[in-house]
């Protein structure tokens, strides 16, 4: 989304400024990957840098006449990925049908319908996970493990969910839930992670090892990265991100607003902006909305998939205002989420300053999805 804002209405603009590689070592680093016959990929992010290493690991699997990769995806990742591959296939030089040519060169991905990946690892040659590490407001940080828990291993979620701290999200730090997932994975054999450092320009690291071994990596690159420190501010207006996967529902795009919502002051205003075109984003968020899950219920209901969401937008709508501009119905946004809505971006800055006065300055945060930001002591 495009924002307008004048410049004597604007605090200070953030975004991640860490720089990508080189196109030459990134390609370097790919290339490094391990690539066998009947080879499994486990793509657990759905990222433009996820795609392009999913598309070099089958390039190589190709050139060496190996059989084409299998790539397994959890079912919320399967669009965004497919198109993040197409734009990569269709990005490159065509020999003859055009249309053909980069037809075969997406690879066919799988969403994952199995518990056991031991089971599904045991069918093949090789596996291989791709990750992104992230800002997780549960477990401190996002990756592989994260992801591998969430996706296949529920009751190791529940478990992780128990074990948090208190319902603020806590992005960036380290504690029980986390140390539950990554010890939930450590068992699993015979597969090498490929944990990525990214953002919308390009890839900033590429970290291999076991699935704690690269995680652990990637999560100490992103934080020394991608963490901002800015001076508390009475609103700020928070973008979900470039990359269209990380806004196209609100379950999503709710991991940006909590990355970015310690900076506005007790008694200040929160705006998220997020497209959110494929809705809600099911699990416990469309139950909410839907009344199927209370209100007098959240505090000790079991887990379902973004419970978390609902007790963080609990406990912080009494800190501050939650706002929402996207394309979901304000019934959804305001009556049954307690958000205030806007009809645009521009509209949210109006009544910003209609509520904190024609000289109130706003700070304005563009990828939040990758951008953590700490208020400066």
């Amino acid at each position: 989304m495009v924002l307008d804002i004048k410049f004597e209405n604007l605090s200070s603009q953030v975004s991640s400024t860490f720089l990508a590689m080189p196109d030459e070592q990134a390609k370097a680093a790919l290339d490094s990957i391990p690539v066998t016959d009947n080879m499994l990929v486990l793509a657990l992010a759905s990222s433009k840098a996820a795609a392009r290493t999913i598309a070099s690991i089958s390039d190589a699997a190709k050139t060496k006449g190996f059989a084409p990769i299998t790539v397994d995806v959890p079912a919320k990742a399967a669009g965004a990925l497919r198109a993040n591959l197409a734009s990569i296939a269709n990005a490159t030089p065509a020999v003859g049908d055009p249309q053909q040519t980069a037809a075969a060169a997406i690879p066919s991905i799988n969403r994952i319908d199995y518990q056991s990946l031991e089971d599904r690892i045991k069918k093949f040659q090789s596996a291989v996970v791709v990750s992104q590490a992230g800002f997780d407001p549960l477990f401190g940080f996002s990756g592989a493990p994260t992801a591998l828990v969430r996706a296949l291993l529920p009751e190791k979620m529940a478990e992780a969910f128990l074990a948090r701290k208190g319902n603020v999200p806590a992005p960036g730090e380290q504690g029980e839930p986390l140390k539950i997932a990554v010890s939930s994975v450590q068992n699993i054999s015979a597969i090498t992670s490929v944990e990525l450092v990214a953002n919308g320009a390009g890839i900033a690291g590429v970290h291999t090892g076991t699935v704690h071994e690269a995680f652990s990596k990637a999560a100490e690159q992103l934080k020394a990265v991608a963490t901002v420190e800015a001076d508390p501010v009475r609103s700020a207006v928070i973008s979900a991100g470039s990359e269209a996967g990380t806004h196209a529902t609100l379950a999503g795009a709710l991991y940006s607003l909590w990355n970015a919502v310690h900076i506005v002051r007790d008694g200040g205003s929160a705006v998220l902006l997020a497209e959110c075109r494929e809705g809600i984003g099911g699990g416990a968020l469309q139950a909410f909305v839907e009344g199927r899950l209370k209100p007098e219920q959240l505090a000790a209901a079991q887990y379902i998939d973004g419970l978390e969401h609902l007790l963080y937008m609990q406990e912080l709508k009494q800190k501050c205002e939650l706002g929402l501009v996207s394309s979901l119905p304000h019934y959804y946004a305001d009556t049954k989420l307690g958000l205030a809505t806007y009809a645009g971006a521009r509209d949210a800055l109006e009544k910003l300053l209609v509520r904190n006065g024609k000289g109130h300055k706003a700070l304005v945060v563009s990828d939040a999805d990758i951008t953590l930001l700490k208020p400066r002591d």
